[in-house]
């Protein structure tokens, strides 16, 4: 009955064992992962924060970490479905405690979206954990939902099919709640919207990013790479995004030799455009705006070299440790400044009357946003983020370009990007700033590299789909300043 891959971190066929009574309860995936879960959507906990803290104290046995991990992050990216799916058997769902909506919801997964563990396995362990969560009536009322499930329901794709409205069964196939199929198919049309939505419950690519110092790199030393990866045991391809990528196909690259000598970096394929777009140059100063982890920082410092300069701001007083730990792994700290900064408030300390007053050759803005290009990665956010967020959103882009524009030197380049793919954090973002500044011009990227060509928009900026390279969503715009 499985139709979905594995989710990130795991292995569906790993780790699955009939307890018995010899294993703590709270110890195995399943008791962990309907907690989770119900933290997840529940309490808008983030849903990588939730599984690095059950796996970092040790909640969960050693034998069942990527069975939790994937029933998890499993469970969320599809909890739509899933949601949707119980309530066909459930009278009244809102009489039905969390926890156990929780566990129906995580047993529904691994019955429809797993292979090789049995049904009756998943059924008398939810049993097993109602009844000691719960009483032996609730218990009662678990072995009959599950039971119902498959004498109803062969396959997940048997329930989708009952709906025959063209979005509600979007949502479904999907998992993607209404609001962002109507907005979806409102901005791209239903054929489009279809293979953006689907394409957003796939596993996501981890991708490594060359050590780029000084522009030295070239195809034979990526060629090289991708070998020495290979020997290693690793299963990569060549991203179809950017020639200074390789996706992982198999394997955790962070073990890998080229790792741990600073000769790749864990960064997704997109994102790493935008610095190639800013296109920093030897011995130039150069603005992080709003730097953490700081995989971009260390991009820039790449490019720079020991001539230049990088200075790299967060909000995040707590993720400014990570932009240290990422500038001395790729060997680049000498020429990195690391500072507490709000992005919104760059002219206090930066400008004329600022603190320590400076000007930069160049300045990337890659802006808090919706993080709607990262539905696949981050599952929990579509349910979570509204279109109320886009407008406030858009104020605050808008707020942090107008704060660091006058940094900019005549003749220095400015880089926006989003990891969204909204009109309102994008496209409306970049005509609010043309309006507001005659003196940029928006520079165009068509014909910039042909792989790229079909995310180039009328205007020359970048927007790239979730499916078009079965990448994170992403947006970049250039401005020069005349």
């Amino acid at each position: 009955m499985a139709n979905n891959q594995a989710q990130p971190g795991s292995d569906a066929r790993k780790g699955d064992h009939t307890k018995g009574d010899k294993t703590p309860l709270k110890l195995s995936a399943r008791f962990q992962a309907m907690a989770s879960v119900n933290q997840i959507i529940r309490h808008n906990q983030f849903i990588n924060q939730e599984v690095n803290r059950v796996l970092t104290s040790e909640a969960v046995i050693e034998t069942d970490r990527n069975l939790y991990t994937n029933l998890v992050y499993g469970s969320v990216q599809n909890y739509y479905t899933l949601d949707a799916f119980v309530r066909d058997f459930v009278a009244k769902p809102n009489k039905v405690k969390p926890w156990l909506w929780s566990l129906l919801v995580v047993s529904a997964y691994q019955m429809y979206y797993l292979d090789h563990i049995p049904n009756y396995a998943v059924v008398d362990e939810a049993v097993r954990i109602v009844r000691k969560r719960g009483n032996q009536t609730l218990a009662k009322f678990a072995n009959g939902v599950l039971r119902n499930f498959t004498r109803r329901y062969e396959t997940m794709a048997d329930f989708i099919h009952t709906k025959t409205d063209p979005k509600e069964r979007l949502t479904l196939q999907a998992s993607l709640p209404p609001v962002w199929v109507d907005y979806f198919v409102d901005r791209f049309g239903l054929v489009e919207a279809e293979k953006l939505a689907n394409s957003l419950n796939q596993t996501p690519f981890i991708t490594v990013r060359a050590n780029n110092r000084l522009n030295h790199l070239n195809t034979e030393k990526m060629a090289e790479y991708q070998k020495i990866l290979e020997r290693e045991g690793y299963i990569v391809s060549p991203s179809p995004i950017s020639p200074f990528a390789l996706r992982v196909l198999k394997g955790n690259p962070a073990h890998s030799s080229l790792f741990m000598n600073g000769e790749i970096t864990i960064q997704d394929e997109s994102a790493l455009l935008d610095v190639e777009a800013l296109n920093p140059q030897v011995g130039e100063t150069v603005l992080d705006a709003c730097a953490a982890p700081g995989g971009k920082t260390v991009q820039i410092a790449e490019a720079v070299g020991q001539t230049g300069h990088v200075i790299a701001c967060d909000i995040a007083e707590n993720k400014l440790p990570l932009i240290q730990e990422n500038v001395d792994r790729m060997q680049v700290a000498d020429q990195v400044e690391i500072l507490h900064q709000d992005a919104t408030k760059l002219q206090e300390r930066f400008g004329a009357n600022g603190s320590e007053p400076r000007s930069f050759d160049k300045i990337l803005i890659d802006a808090p946003c919706s993080g709607v290009g990262l539905f696949r990665r981050k599952p929990d956010t579509k349910y979570h983020k509204t279109l109320q967020d886009l407008d406030a959103l858009h104020d605050i882009q808008v707020t942090i370009m107008n704060q660091a524009l006058p940094l900019l030197k005549k003749g220095g380049v400015i880089t926006y990007s989003t990891c969204t793919i909204t009109k309102e954090e994008n496209e409306d973002v970049v005509k609010a700033i043309l309006d507001q500044h005659p003196d940029l011009t928006l520079k165009s990227f068509k014909h910039w590299r042909d792989n790229l060509d079909q995310s180039i928009g009328k205007d020359g900026t970048i927007e790239i789909l979730p499916h078009t390279y079965m990448s994170d969503g992403f947006f970049i715009a250039s401005f020069e300043k005349n």
